[in-house]
Order: structure tokens, then sequence, then C-alpha cells
């Protein structure tokens, strides 16, 4: 049954029997469109043959940052610094002295004292398992609650599974997969990302660049104060400010989702060996049901402007809230406000599968035909009302009329028919050779281009069972090496790996405003996208050899594998222009193409030590390479070799690359400033300053080859290649003794360069301009002052210029490798003796950790696997938990 990543993340660890990631042509192509960048197949656990067995797990989970939380690197004084840093750049009096100083010596604020907390979360499950000849049965129930890094922050849920197997007779069976889970997320109402991608980073962000030198709150005489009070403080950064980033979290708003889902899978076996021996037969069918419900609401803030005791004094000290003098901070909405949106989904999935297998001597044959039909659609309904009677958050508190209501609605489809066909043959369990086929048909192509034909074929040669191989002296037993080839299809966009939108091949229309006529308004329409009336696959052509080799009585095995993977008839925008009467954009087109080339080795030892073998043990390790390039993109004459900016060019070179200038270093003493003046250098037609950066002059104006003596975006180069890791790798262990057992697992990445980027993009921007840091780095003592030329960092001048840091360049690329302790696990099952007393079958009380520890030139910054300087930290947890059976 093909489902996507949300079904895969509700999944419970304990429902999963087996996990196989299918990565060759062979294995992946069977899976048509739906294969284009391999496939995760999960197969759920299933009911045995013994009496009933129940298992309870418990487990709790703390968590908290791989590194300190940028919020606490800075405190009250380090702003102080940085304001006369600035005032000292530019010639004017600094703003702070002694009795600034002293103020805030023993004192400083911190959003994340009112609003961060370590998350924390605890699963509990219960299951059965048992059966007897004729019918087995496996049910899982589990609940997980969590709270989050952030107050406000809750998340539960609750997963069901029953797995039951029926033998009917002789020839036929019956499974039966029921499975379900409803899943409820609570949070603050935050607006400024997309509801589908709620993503806390840009609050990480506001919350550890929020000013320290003012009060969050304070008491009705103005005293401060290190908890809420009535008395909420709007810092003096401008009207864009006026709103509290705590209230923002704890206060009287939120967005709450519900999300359920439940889905079936029936399927009936039949034996049809008396028609033809080996001929059996198969039908699937299932049905997946999903409900999902958002509702938001929204009150405005209120805060009182902070009004210093003595204007001519100590600026930071708070005189008494005064209630004539409020702000109103509104989320940018025209009224407090409830909304629902609620959504319904449906799909079902049909399947009519046809086996054959039989054994003729040496001569082995396993065939498979299937039939294949899905469905999927929804539909969706939005309400929403404005301006409450009341702040409650219930719809009957707002007004009925229409000027305050507001809805909408809308619908999807999809279907897709496919025909598969598989054949292996193997000879004497030393020639293997399989074909297989996929014909796939989707609605989101037109009826010319609807469907795709995806062939793979694979063959292996297991030089270990050769007669000649078995009778040498060797310590080699078991040797196989293998070939395959084979496509699959693709129905993602080239720009976001985005499903292809429905109906993307037609004429639709959209609507586009309207216009008043009279005293009546008309709404208007106006042409949709272009449609793409050739719309087709992309197709993914991969190309695998690899090699199996065990040594020792298998105690080392060894894996090896190359591939070559082409995609082709991607689909992408064209470099055309149209003028702006044309009205549209132009459609995209099948047309573009990529590639990727690699190898992995992975290795593995399993052996027995001391007396009676009490120790088991087991090593590991594995190393990949892969690389990609774009061997097909639309690009301009500027692009192609000879062209002026030829080094931007995609064509045969990766998807991700860092371009931006090449810094030359850092400005540190009078005569190198001296050097550069006389030259005449402009940088963004600026003067080159002391501590700024500076940068090689490679082009002139429309990057016409040669240095211009000005520095600007022409400027720019290929600074490298390797901006995604090239290399991944990682190694184990897992040692088993007596009542102990102890696995870990290390991981890393090789050959990256990384460059350190905030949310606006590369680079490190001063965006605090002359009131506070805005990033941490900007008050550390690591950067370049009259005191102290050496600094590794440009100086804090309050502007967001190049030289100052910020922008792609060089200066800010840093090797990205790391090597990290992904997992550790230490389980302890309970003596026999204690078992049976409890009349337990057993019972073990487990740690798990993860994200431990991690070895990188990147921990300046930040983790090396965060997105980038100000995004939402990693975090590392450890697990404490209990597994018993009865």
């Amino acid at each position: 049954m093909v489902r996507d990543k949300g079904a895969f993340d509700a999944l419970e660890a304990f429902e999963v029997d087996q996990m196989s990631f299918l990565k060759d042509a062979a294995t992946a192509s069977i899976y048509g469109s739906r294969a284009g960048n391999g496939v995760v197949l999960v197969t759920t656990r299933k009911g045995t043959q013994q009496k009933p067995t129940f298992n309870f797990q418990s487990n709790y989970t703390l968590g908290q940052p791989t590194m300190p939380l940028l919020s606490d690197l800075t405190t009250a004084t380090d702003e102080l610094i940085y304001q006369n840093r600035v005032a000292e750049f530019n010639g004017t009096p600094l703003p702070n002295g002694d009795e600034e100083f002293d103020y805030f010596r023993n004192r400083s604020y911190n959003v994340h004292d009112f609003i961060w907390r370590n998350p924390v979360s605890h699963r509990q499950s219960l299951s059965v398992n048992g059966g007897s000849e004729r019918i087995t049965y496996y049910s899982l129930l589990s609940y997980r609650g969590e709270q989050g890094s952030y107050k406000s922050l809750e998340h539960g849920k609750v997963n069901l599974r029953s797995n039951v197997s029926a033998k009917i007779n002789e020839s036929i069976s019956i499974d039966l997969n029921l499975s379900a889970y409803q899943q409820n997320g609570d949070r603050f109402y935050w607006p400024f990302t997309p509801d589908e991608d709620f993503d806390v980073s840009d609050l990480y962000r506001v919350t550890f660049n929020w000013p320290k030198t003012y009060p969050f709150y304070t008491e009705a005489d103005g005293t401060p104060a290190d908890y809420v009070t009535d008395f909420p403080v709007q810092t003096p950064m401008g009207s864009w400010l006026a709103w509290s980033v705590i209230d923002q979290v704890i206060g009287d708003r939120y967005i709450k989702t519900r999300e359920r889902q439940f889905n079936p899978i029936l399927s009936v076996n039949i034996k049809l060996d008396k028609v033809t021996p080996g001929l059996s037969t198969k039908v699937v069918g299932s049905y997946l049901g999903e409900d999902f419900m958002r509702k938001k609401y929204l009150t405005f803030q209120t805060n009182y402007q902070f009004i210093p005791a003595d204007p001519d004094g100590n600026r930071f000290i708070p005189a008494a809230p005064d209630p004539n003098r409020t702000n109103t901070f509104n989320f940018s909405q025209n009224q407090p406000f409830l909304d629902y949106e609620i959504r319904t989904n449906w799909a079902y999935q049909f399947n009519w599968f046809l086996n054959y297998t039989r054994t003729f001597g040496d001569h082995s044959i396993d065939a498979l035909a299937v039939y294949e039909q899905a469905e999927d659609g929804l539909f969706g309904a939005y309400a929403r009302g404005e301006n409450p009677i009341t702040n409650y958050d219930q719809m009957f508190a707002y007004p009925t009329d229409r000027q305050f209501r507001e809805a909408n609605g809308w619908e999807e489809i999809g279907s897709r028919q496919s025909v598969i066909g598989r054949v292996n043959y193997n000879y004497g369990n030393r020639y293997i050779a399989e074909f297989s086929f996929r014909y796939d048909g989707n609605t989101l192509f037109p009826e010319h281009q609807r469907w795709g034909f995806f062939p793979s074929v694979s063959a292996a040669w297991r030089i270990s069972e050769e007669a000649f191989f078995q009778n040498s002296e060797t310590a080699i037993n078991d040797l196989k090496i293998r070939a395959s080839y084979g496509t699959t299809g693709n129905d993602l966009m080239i720009s976001t790996d985005d499903r292809i939108p429905a109906f993307s091949y037609m004429n639709r229309y959209i609507n586009s405003g309207g216009y008043m006529f009279g005293d009546r308004y008309y709404g208007a329409i106006a042409p949709g996208p272009t449609p793409s009336p050739n719309l087709t696959w992309a197709t993914s052509t991969s190309y695998n050899v690899g090699l199996d080799v065990g040594v020792f009585n298998s105690k080392l095995t060894a894996t090896l594998d190359a591939f070559l993977r082409e995609e082709t008839n991607i689909l992408g925008p064209r470099l055309v222009s149209v003028p702006d009467n044309y009205g549209q954009a132009l459609a995209p087109e099948n047309y573009a193409a990529r590639s990727w080339r690699g190898g992995e080795l992975a290795l593995q030892w399993n052996d027995q030590l001391a007396a009676n073998n009490e120790i088991r043990y087991a090593v590991n390790a594995n190393l990949g390479f892969a690389k990609d390039r774009w061997d097909i993109y639309d690009e301009s004459a500027a692009y192609a070799p000879g062209g002026n900016r030829h080094f931007e060019s995609r064509i045969g070179l990766p998807h991700e690359r860092i371009i931006g200038l090449k810094a030359l270093g850092i400005i540190r003493t009078q005569e190198q400033l001296d050097e550069l003046l006389a030259q005449g250098l402009k940088q963004y037609g600026r003067d080159p300053y002391l501590g700024g950066l500076y940068f090689e002059d490679v082009r002139g104006d429309g990057f016409a080859p040669g240095p211009d003596g000005k520095i600007d975006g022409n400027d720019i180069q290929l600074l490298s290649k390797k901006a995604t890791p090239m290399m991944n790798y990682g190694f184990g262990f897992d040692i088993y003794y007596k009542n102990f057992s102890l696995q870990a697992h290390f991981q890393g990445v090789m050959g990256y360069d990384r460059i350190i980027s905030n949310q606006e993009g590369p680079g490190m921007r001063q965006h605090g301009g002359a009131i506070r840091p805005y990033y941490p780095i900007w008050a550390s003592d690591d950067v370049w002052t009259p005191e102290n030329p050496d600094g590794k960092y440009p100086r804090p001048i309050g502007q967001n210029w190049f030289e100052s840091g910020t922008g792609a360049s060089s200066f800010w690329i840093q090797n990205g490798a790391y090597l990290r302790l992904r997992t550790l696990n230490v389980g302890y099952a309970l003596p026999k003796s204690w078992i049976t007393a409890l009349k337990l079958n057993n019972a073990q009380i487990f740690f798990n950790g993860t994200n431990l520890f991690f070895l990188s030139a990147m921990r300046e910054f930040h983790d090396p696997e965060q997105k980038n300087y100000d995004s939402y930290p990693v975090m590392k947890t450890f697990t404490f938990g209990l597994d018993v059976s009865f």
C-alpha cells in the first residue's frame, strides 16, 4: 500500500516488524512513479502461533540543545559594549558610561527565562500477540505525550493497530490489518510561517535577539519584575516592536490541530495448486479515511510604553506604567478573529496479484503479475469570524454580519492505474536473473502522455556455489557479483519537489479581483497558469553493480556497490521572456536532465568471546560517496562556455554550490587601509575601513573580465562545488554479555563546505543597527576593535554591509565535516529468578541517548546539522524505559 511521509511519521516503532530501503534499479522500479527517489518498505507486526503474550512498554524522554542557546550567550552588558562600539565607528559620543555599566553589573533580562523549557515526552504501549493454527493476531494500543521546548507547545498521539490472519481452509487465508491514529497539536499563534510547515526558527531568532536592557514586566510602581505581571512593557525600539514575544507564547491566543486517520487493509490469499502447482492469487483492498481540523484564535496584545524614570539620567530605569500610554499589536490583522479549516481526505488502493512459484530440478521460477488501481481526493472548507463581541474562543461570540464572516471551500481528486510484472529465474542457486516492469497511468498527465513504461532487469552470479570454488581451499565462503538496470518515474516539480498540481495540462480560470460598476461590485476572472499540454513523466534510469563477500564462515561480510542514476524529462521552466501583455507565465516543460553517481561499502564482523561464548559482539562500518550534476538546464547565453557568467552555470556541476565574493581578509592595520585607499578601491561605493572585510576584484560592469577598481555584485565567483556532503559514513558496535546489552552507532559526513548563514541567507548580518548585537557573535571578544586588531571577525558597525559580514563570501566558509554519536542504547534484562517470581516472560530496563556528542570544526557557531545560525537548535535526548512481557 503506497503511503506518504506523514503516515510513516505516525508509525510507532513497536508496530514495525521490518524496514527496508530499496535504492537500486531492480528493487525500486516495480513501484513505478512513486519510486523516483527510492522506496522505504515497511512491514508491520503480525501474530504468531503461541499462547497470548502481552507486552507493556513505558519510557520517558528528556531533551536539551546540543549547544548552548544563543539567548544565553549575551547579557545586557554585552549590548552596552556593542552600542559603544557602533558609536565609536560612527564617530558619535559613546551612549553608555559607568552609570549604565554599574546598573547592569548584576542585572539582565532574558526572554527564554519566561517561555523556554527543555522538552519532555513519554510513551506508553500495550500489545498482545498470539494465536492458533487457524488464527493469529497482533494488537497494539499506544499513547505518546510531548511538551515542546516552548510553553504552550503540546502534542499528543494515540495509535491503534490490529493485524489478524485467519486460515479458512488449506487453500484460503485472510489477513485483516486495521490501523488508526489521532494526533493533537496545540501551539501558540505564530503568523509568520505557513501553517502546513510550522517552523519555530523565526520565533527562536526573536527570543535571542530581543534586547536585554529593558524589563518585560514591571510592578505598578515601575519596579522591574522577573515574572509575569499585569504590566507588560514594550521595548522602546520603534513602533514595529509594539508587541511582547512572551505574551505571544503564553498569552490568550493559539492554533490547535486535530488529525485522525483510519486505514483498513484486507487481503484474501488463495492457493491454486489444484489448478496448477505453484500457482496462487491474492486480492488486496485498502481504504484510507482522514479528517483534519485546524482552529486559530487570535486576540490583540496591549503593552505599556516604556517610560524612563529619569530621561536625563540612566535611560534604562523604568517609571511607573502610564495607562494613557499603551500600544496595541495586531499581528498584521484587521480584527481579532477565530477561524476553522476542515479537510476530509480519502483514498483507496486495489491490487490483484497472480503468483507462480515452481522448481524443476536445478531450475526455479518465481513469476508475479499485478493489476493496481488507486484513487484519492479531499474536500476542504474554511470559515472565519472577526471582531468578537468578547474575547471568547467560540464562534457564537463573533458577529453574524457578513462583513465579519468569511468562508471558502475546495476539492481535489486524482487517480492512477498500473500493470506490474516480474519474473525471477534461478539455476542451481548460482545463476539468478530477474526481469520486471511497471506500466503506470496517472491523471496528472493528459491522455496522450498519461502512461509510462518502467522496465528493469538484474542478474547475479553466486561464484561461491560453483564446484570449482567449493573444492578450493579459501577463507571465502560466500561470493556473489550482481548488476541491474532499471527505470522509475517521477511526478515531482523540478524546483520544489512537490507533486505536479492536478489538471496542469488544461486551461483553467481563477478569481482575479473585481471592479465597481454603479453601486455594485462585480467579481472578475483571469486565465490561470499557462497549461502544459505535453506534460509527462520524468524518467529515472539507474545502473548498479555490486559485490557481496562472506569470509571466515561469514563472520566478516562485505558489500560493495556502485551506481549511476540519470533522470531525464524533468519538469522545469524555460528561460524565455514574453511581453507583459501576454498576461500569463509560460508553462514549464519536460526537458531538463540530471544525474548522480557514487558507491557504497558496508562491512560487518560478528563473533563470540570468552568461555561458553558469554560475550557476543558485532562491529559494522559503512562508507558512501555520491555526486550529482545537471546535464541539461535552460540558461542564458551568458552562462554558456565563453560567456561572462559561465562560472554560474549549473551544467556539469552539482545542484548545491556556493557562489559569492572571495574574501582576502580583514583590514587590520592603518598601513593596509592606506594602501587600499591609495589604489582607489571602492566596495559597493564605499571606502574600505579598519576592521572590515575586503574582497578580490575580478570583473567589471556586466561581468566583464578583469578588475575595475571596485567591488560589487559583478565580482562574485564560484567558491565551492561541495555545498552538500560528498561522503557519508558510519560505524558502530553491538555487545551482549549475560543480561547486559550495549549498542552504539556513530555517523558522519566528509567532503562538505558549509557557509555560515542566517535566515536571510549566507553571511552574518549586523541586523541590530546601533541598538543590539542581534547575533551573539557581534558582542563577543572575537571581533576586530582598535584594542583587538587580531580579532577573528569584522568590527561591529551596525550596518548590513558586505564588509561587515553580510552576504556570501569565502570568509564564512568552513569545513562542514562532522562525526556524531547518533545513538547509544544500554539494556539490562532482569535475572530469570526475578522473572519467575514475578510470573513474567521477560523484563528489561533500558537507556537510549541520541546526539550525545559530536566533533566538528563548526562547533564555534552551531551544531553542524543545524539549518543555519539562527534556526531552531538540534536537540539531544535521554530516554529511560521499561519493557515487560507476560
